[in-house]
């Protein structure tokens, strides 16, 4: 590869492409090989945790291609999924921000407040949380303050704080 400077060209691959190009070509490798090492990740995960539930949308599975997923640490201000997306918090996610969004699925951690219409907890949630819909699964915990018109409590989920069933 040898640059161009006065347009900005590379010469790669037998053809001048411009550094935009290149950027856009391996950002799009690198998202096709995340999906692919999710997709494996994700056979084995179910493989191997055969017990664990995933609630149901009114649309099928909650984890689907469309899902906005976080699967690092991630410190924010605040997190807004667009609507009718589901925003998933994978088991080893972190979040420490403020969420807004319609369908929200806790596997990992978050530590802020909440505020969707159905919220399902399989991980830990520290912050206050107001949904129309609030599931805690075994194993999830929730520490705040929750206002709702729906709570359905698993077996050993833990709820720590007020409750406000309106």
């Amino acid at each position: 590869m040898e640059p161009d400077r006065m347009n900005g060209r590379i010469e790669a691959e037998g053809r001048a492409k411009t550094l935009i190009e290149l950027i856009f070509c391996e950002y799009e490798k690198d998202r096709k090989q995340d999906r692919l090492s999710y997709r494996i990740f994700s056979f084995f995960r179910r493989l191997f945790n055969k017990e664990e539930e995933i609630p149901l949308t009114h649309g099928g599975y909650l984890e689907d291609e469309e899902s906005v997923r976080i699967l690092e640490s991630l410190k924010s201000k605040e997190i807004s999924a667009p609507d009718d997306k589901v925003l998933i918090v994978s088991r080893e996610g972190v979040v420490y921000a403020d969420i807004k969004g319609t369908f929200v699925y806790i596997s990992g951690e978050v530590h802020g407040d909440i505020a969707a219409r159905h919220v399902y907890v399989k991980g830990l949630a520290e912050g206050d949380i107001k949904a129309a819909h609030v599931e805690i699964f075994t194993g999830g915990e929730v520490s705040g303050h929750v206002e709702t018109s729906r709570l359905l409590l698993h077996k050993k989920g833990v709820l720590r704080g007020q409750c406000d069933i309106n």
